[in-house]
């Protein structure tokens, strides 16, 4: 007997446009929509390789406080004010980030 597939976080959302709400990313961190293009200036994003891993990051109590809300499946808006607090915290836990300033 074929199991049922389970929709992951890489695949498209279903008919309507918005991913189910079953998905326990979108409950940690909700995706961005705004209703026009928007430019933010001296923004911080968090950019992972793995969609997995920012439900990983976002489901961390330690770490959800500097994220604000995911751009895409594999990157979120950090809070620029804490960005570099954000960066410490993730040594520390063993990550390696790496930082890009323009």
């Amino acid at each position: 007997m074929a199991r049922k597939r389970v929709p992951g976080l890489s695949e498209s959302p279903p008919k309507g446009g918005k991913p189910s709400a079953a998905d326990p990313i979108d409950e940690l961190l909700p995706l961005a929509e705004p209703a026009a293009h928007e430019v933010h200036f001296n923004a911080a994003v968090l950019e992972v390789g793995d969609p997995g891993q920012l439900l990983e990051l976002a489901g961390d109590t330690a770490l959800r406080p500097f994220l604000l809300c995911r751009l895409a499946v594999n990157v979120a808006l950090v809070d620029p004010g804490r960005a570099d607090e954000l960066a410490e915290v993730l040594r520390r836990r063993g990550y390696t980030p790496k930082i890009l300033k323009s």
